[in-house]
C-alpha cells in the first residue's frame, strides 16, 4: 500500500477513536450523569486533568486531519507538496503519540488509585467520620495492598457518588484501551509518513 492510501486509512480509523476518548473523558466529570459533584469539585483528580479530551481526543483529531490532507490533493496550510504534507503529518503524529501516552498514563493512575468519593473512616481518637478522598489509597499515597479491582466487596466503601467505582473502572479502562490503539496507529503513520517524505504519496 502506498503512503498516501495508508495515511488516509489510519486517519479515518483515528477519528472514531478520538471521539470515543472525548466522550469517556467527558462522562468521567459527571458520575451517573449528575453535575453536583463537578460543581463541588468532588471528582477524581485524573478525570479533572481531562486527558481524554485533549490528549487522545483533540490532538489525535488534528493528527487525523493532517493525515487526510497528506493523502489528498487539497491544500493543507497553503502547502501543495506531498512530501511536505507527509512531514506535517509526521509532526502531528508525534504530538498525538505524546498526547495519547499521557492519557494512557493518567488513566492507569486513575484506575490504580481508585475514585474520589465519600467514605467512612475512623480517626485516631476512635471517632467515625465521613470524608471525601481516595479510600483505596493509603497515607503514603501508594495503592493499598488489598486491591479493590479484585475485591468487589470493597466497592461499598464509596457511599457517594453511587456506583462511582464501576463508573471509573469502565471509563478509565476505555481510555486506556483507546489511547493504546491510538499510539499504535500514530506510530504506524510515523513510519509511513517518513517513507512518504522520501517517495511522496505513492
Amino acid at each position: 500500500m502506498c503512503p498516501g492510501r495508508c495515511a488516509r486509512c489510519i486517519g479515518t480509523a483515528l477519528v472514531p477513536l478520538a471521539l470515543i476518548s472525548m466522550g469517556a473523558g467527558g462522562f468521567l466529570l459527571f458520575p451517573n450523569g449528575q453535575t453536583e459533584y463537578l460543581m463541588d469539585a468532588n471528582i477524581t483528580e485524573q478525570a479533572l486533568f481531562l486527558p481524554g479530551l485533549w490528549g487522545s481526543g483533540i490532538m489525535v483529531i488534528l493528527a487525523a486531519l493532517s493525515m487526510q490532507a497528506a493523502a489528498a490533493n487539497w491544500c493543507c496550510c497553503f502547502c501543495r507538496s506531498p512530501r511536505i504534507k507527509m512531514f506535517i503529518s509526521v509532526t502531528w503524529s508525534t504530538l498525538a503519540i505524546i498526547g495519547s501516552s499521557t492519557c494512557f498514563g493518567a488513566s492507569t493512575l486513575g484506575l490504580v488509585n481508585g475514585p474520589f468519593c465519600l467514605f467512612n473512616t475512623t480517626l485516631s481518637n476512635k471517632t467515625q467520620v465521613q470524608l471525601w478522598g481516595y479510600p483505596f489509597v493509603n497515607r503514603n499515597m501508594r495503592a493499598s495492598s488489598e486491591n479493590y479491582l479484585r475485591n468487589h466487596s470493597l466497592w461499598t466503601m464509596c457511599e457517594k457518588p453511587q456506583n462511582i467505582v464501576l463508573w471509573n473502572i469502565i471509563l478509565f479502562s476505555t481510555l486506556m484501551f483507546v489511547s493504546s490503539l491510538e499510539v499504535l496507529l500514530c506510530s504506524m503513520q510515523l513510519i509511513n509518513g517518513l517513507v512518504g517524505c522520501i517517495v511522496g504519496r505513492c
